[in-house]
């Protein structure tokens, strides 16, 4: 049997950075206390005119270099876009022509936070089926363009692009469980849609609303109702639930860990995981701190930075876990090295 794993890691941020300091010039903001609980102290923002497919296409070319391979190499290009370019088509198609992919087909797979691993999953069975053989998964965020600045949320927003290639690797090496779970109750706790920014959403049912704003696409979060309620009750063992779950469908448990790479809302959320687990924070490694939360994006940064670091070594067992708006959990489970 095949054995299936990551052999390149990449990512891209835009250069404009906007530090915490910055939203102190809207007065609904409590800056503060929020930025205090999630730990960041910055996050990048696209330049007028940079698009997702632009982030997206150069975190694959800096996969692919650290892969060791050509762009031509790659068959299949699989693409997470927080936020798409445009309505229809997606970007995957756009990014196999901006990073010359010119022998790979390019399709959209998304799920919020939890591209990723998604795409992964999906990577791993067509590989180990023999349909392809050299695949790019590619998630990102250009939601900094949806931030309603009358929202606390806004504040977390990052964007920036992660993409991973995934190859044959050798035997006893590369991805060894996987777990993807979906709860469609939630499906309306927070994402991106057409809206009023929320302050002037709120005026106009106080029937206060005389007009100045218009609708855009905001990221909201909707705290009356679609499920956040339940989202806060579970969130700090849903996602360890699901790590758990890939595991054991790869005959481990929590204890065998090496290094655990999460998807970071917060630091405080993360560290509810580790506690849950039993993981020490030395066994992980976040960017929230300095790219802020970039949808799928984050986990793949993570991983990038904690193999480039050496933190992450050959032969470790690492698992990856995040939750996803939608509400999706996901993990993967593998043995490090090629």
């Amino acid at each position: 049997m095949t054995s299936v794993g990551i052999t390149g890691t990449g990512i891209y941020v835009p250069e404009k950075k906007l530090t915490n300091e910055w939203f102190q010039q809207f007065p609904l903001l409590p800056v503060d206390a929020l930025l205090d609980d999630s730990g960041i102290e910055e996050r990048h923002v696209c330049a007028p005119g940079e698009t997702g497919a632009d982030l997206e296409s150069k975190a694959l070319l800096d996969a692919v270099a650290n892969a060791g391979i050509s762009i031509e190499d790659v068959e299949l290009i699989l693409v997470g876009s927080a936020i798409q370019d445009q309505p229809m088509p997606g970007n995957a198609a756009m990014v196999q022509f901006k990073s010359g992919a010119i022998n790979a087909a390019a399709i959209n797979v998304e799920s919020a936070c939890t591209s990723l691993l998604s795409q992964m999953t999906v990577a791993y069975g067509l590989i180990k089926a023999g349909v392809y053989k050299t695949i790019a998964c590619i998630a990102s965020a250009t939601w900094t363009a949806t931030a309603d600045y009358t929202e606390k949320n806004c504040m977390l927003l990052g964007d920036g692009a992660a993409a991973l290639i995934l190859q044959p690797v050798s035997e006893g090496k590369g991805i060894l469980g996987v777990h993807l779970e979906t709860d469609g109750s939630c499906w309306g706790a927070l994402g991106c849609n057409y809206r009023l920014p929320r302050q002037l959403l709120l005026d106009y049912q106080a029937g206060n609303y005389l007009g100045g704003g218009r609708e855009k696409i905001y990221f909201y979060v909707d705290r009356k109702g679609g499920g956040v309620d339940e989202i806060k009750k579970t969130g700090p063992v849903k996602t360890p639930q699901a790590i758990r779950k890939a595991l054991n469908k790869a005959g481990y448990c929590e204890s065998d860990l090496d290094f655990l790479i999460c998807h970071n809302p917060t630091v405080i959320l993360v560290e509810a995981w580790l506690k849950e687990l039993n993981v020490s924070k030395d066994k992980t490694h976040l960017t929230i701190q300095k790219y802020g939360n970039m949808s799928g994006a984050s986990i793949g940064a993570n991983l990038h930075e904690a193999v480039r670091s050496g933190k992450i070594k050959d032969g470790d067992l690492v698992a990856m876990g995040a939750p996803g708006a939608g509400y999706h959990y996901a993990s993967v489970v593998m043995r490090w090295g090629k």
